[in-house]
């Protein structure tokens, strides 16, 4: 009886023990497996990279190539030569007025220097060409800017200023393609320049294509549901004629660099609202009412508009007549004795607008006479370009740069000594440009909002642009 209660015992200890084993050995396969399974993903997967994150990389990136890993730590990110930043996953998003301007990885801080031996290149259009253009826009092409920036005075670090902030721009662009919240017209049109002024276009550019595609549809749908007008809206009223001016002089640059042949009739169709709007006088006065003497600053933005047009081909008849007369409305604010042009009558305005009217006679007439001689040395006699002080003003800058620019020699190297580097050192890290601080100045420049920062953002992104955009010619009716 003894040996049946022993042999009973060893047996359930040895049923035990083996239950005991079996459990172990589920265990360690479970361990084995999973664990592995998390070490394999965890060395393995490919780092998510995601555009709200801000998440600019160091250095070039070839076309095709893989993400690169994230910079180093900002003191070890002074490149003795910089080179250009790629963020590597864009998407067009619309963040909340509360993220535009967050805090995200700064971009590599760019060097002065003018060595443009070895210029920097993007994954945006490598070696893409973007057809032919008129010789005033043939700079626009990757090799063509690299030319141009060298010989006109362009740094490494404004090249890559402009890259930001279309960065910026695209991050910032609405869902349906506009930009902007008050005056969708305008920074739209403002935004879109600044794309096609670097050479992007739906099929010749990788980053920016689908955004440049989605800014022309959008301004096709408004000039399409409200027949020519680009504002968003049914009507052009004050600012609209900005928007207007601004929004046709876009859509007519980017008919001339895609051929796009759905932009024609409304290309069409907007300019002629402008050339029905023009005044007696060859001006033109907000919301096209032609019932007071022509606003300098309102025509400026059509006469640029029309200057586009041209530069398309297209059969849009009067544009020529216009601009001739526009001429003559700049003849009748300009003061002889100072050279400025007035905002609606001479000397009503010392310096602001002097580089609008100066421009658009270059625009036009090709040429500098006794009387542009005359503005120039206006301009440069105004005060310093700083970004911080109270004489700060984007606005009259933005003209003034290209005037010099057409004008060239030693009044374009003082300017472009003057205003390159004080844009490049006030961007952002975001690759925006901050509100400015005059006192006087009641515009977008000072506003913190959406609209303020689209405005400054483009217009410093245009100058920068500057070197290659529209190169003086010296033909009659082209110009700049």
């Amino acid at each position: 009886m003894a040996t049946f209660t022993q042999n009973v015992e060893w047996h359930r200890k040895i049923v035990t023990s083996r239950i005991f084993l079996i459990a172990l050995a589920v265990h360690v396969l479970f361990v084995t497996f999973f664990g592995g399974r998390v070490l394999f993903n965890k060395y393995m997967e490919q780092p998510d990279f995601k555009a709200d994150e801000g998440m600019f990389l160091k250095g070039a990136v070839e076309e095709n190539a893989p993400p690169a890993p994230p910079s180093p730590p900002a003191p070890q990110l002074a490149p003795t030569t910089p080179t250009m930043p790629v963020m590597s996953t864009i998407t067009t998003t619309n963040p909340a007025m509360k993220d535009f301007m967050l805090p995200t990885t700064p971009v590599i801080a760019p060097s002065m220097s003018n060595n443009l031996s070895a210029p920097p290149t993007t994954s945006v259009q490598a070696s893409q060409s973007i057809g032919a253009l008129p010789s005033t826009m043939a700079a626009r092409g990757a090799n063509g800017r690299a030319a141009a920036m060298s010989k006109a005075g362009g740094k490494q670090a404004s090249e890559l200023a402009v890259i930001n902030a279309l960065r910026w721009l695209q991050k910032v662009q609405n869902p349906d393609g506009t930009w902007g919240e008050k005056y969708k017209g305008a920074m739209t049109g403002f935004a879109l320049l600044c794309y096609l002024g670097h050479g992007e276009t739906p099929t010749a550019s990788k980053e920016f294509g689908i955004v440049v595609t989605n800014a022309i549809n959008a301004l096709l749908g408004s000039g399409t549901k409200f027949k020519g007008v680009l504002t968003f809206r049914a009507n052009i009223d004050q600012p609209g004629c900005y928007e207007h001016g601004i929004a046709t002089y876009a859509l007519g640059e980017a008919y001339t660099m895609t051929k796009d042949e759905r932009i024609a009739p409304v290309l069409t169709d907007a300019v002629n609202r402008i050339l029905k709007g023009q005044a007696a006088d060859g001006g033109w006065t907000y919301a096209y009412a032609k019932t007071e003497p022509s606003d300098t600053s309102v025509s400026g933005w059509q006469i640029q508009a029309l200057k586009a047009a041209k530069l398309t081909g297209l059969p849009i008849e009067g544009i020529p007549a216009a601009l001739d007369n526009a001429m003559k409305n700049l003849d009748r604010v300009y003061d002889p004795a100072t050279g400025s042009f007035g905002y609606r009558k001479a000397g009503d305005h010392k310096y602001t607008l002097t580089g609008v009217g100066l421009l658009c006679k270059l625009y036009w007439q090709g040429k500098m006479d006794a009387k542009l001689r005359e503005s120039v040395k206006e301009i440069m006699a105004g005060p310093d370009v700083s970004y911080v002080a109270a004489t700060s003003n984007l606005y009259s800058w933005y003209y003034n740069t290209q005037a010099c620019f057409m004008v060239g020699g030693s009044t374009w190297e003082k300017w472009n000594r003057m205003f390159q580097d004080e844009l490049i050192r006030n961007q952002t890290p975001l690759g925006n440009w901050p509100p400015i601080q005059a006192a006087k100045d009641k515009s977008l420049n000072k506003e913190d909002t959406m609209d303020g920062n689209l405005y400054r953002t483009c217009l410093c992104t245009l100058m920068l642009e500057v070197y290659y955009r529209y190169l003086p010619t010296g033909k009659e009716g082209e110009g700049h």
